[in-house]
């Protein structure tokens, strides 16, 4: 047996075994409540530039999934969808923090496009992702409206 078989094999058996993979939106929860939370805490300027930090590190992982499973397009597309995400962030901490909130909300978009229904041709992710990343999109996304709104930021 190939040490790429044994490898393959540990892979999938610790992909079966994540607490991520087999509760997805509950796992999902708890990640955007304690990604959000902080938000509640910090001062106006630093939560902005936190969420724009975030977003651009959420649409990264996407290029993650690229490399290790696309194709050259494929790793093109994730590329630079991440860059207009971590745009977004930057033009969020800059010009108009509204913006933050928003792509959130596009990445959550961005998500369901990976989930494949559509036929859309895209880089394979695992199932479970996207709706964990769903999820914490729209929990950060809305929390950053009823936080920022009581911070006078939007």
């Amino acid at each position: 047996m190939s040490s790429h078989t044994v490898t393959e094999r540990s892979a999938h058996a610790h992909r079966q075994r994540s607490i991520f993979a087999r509760r997805p939106v509950l796992t999902g929860i708890a990640v955007g409540v304690a990604t959000l939370a902080p938000h509640a805490f910090l001062p106006a300027q630093a939560s902005v530039g936190y969420a724009g930090l975030i977003i651009a590190l959420i649409a990264g992982v996407y290029f993650g999934f690229a490399v290790m499973n696309g194709s050259t397009r494929d790793q093109l597309v994730e590329f630079n969808v991440a860059g207009l995400f971590a745009l977004a962030g930057i033009l969020g901490i800059v010009v108009w923090p509204a913006l933050l909130p928003i792509a959130y909300f596009a990445h959550a978009l961005w998500d369901f496009a990976h989930h494949n229904r559509w036929r859309l041709p895209l880089v394979a992710i695992p199932a479970w992702y996207v709706p964990w990343c769903v999820v914490i999109d729209v929990i950060v996304g809305t929390g950053l409206i009823v936080i920022w709104r009581g911070h006078g930021l939007i």
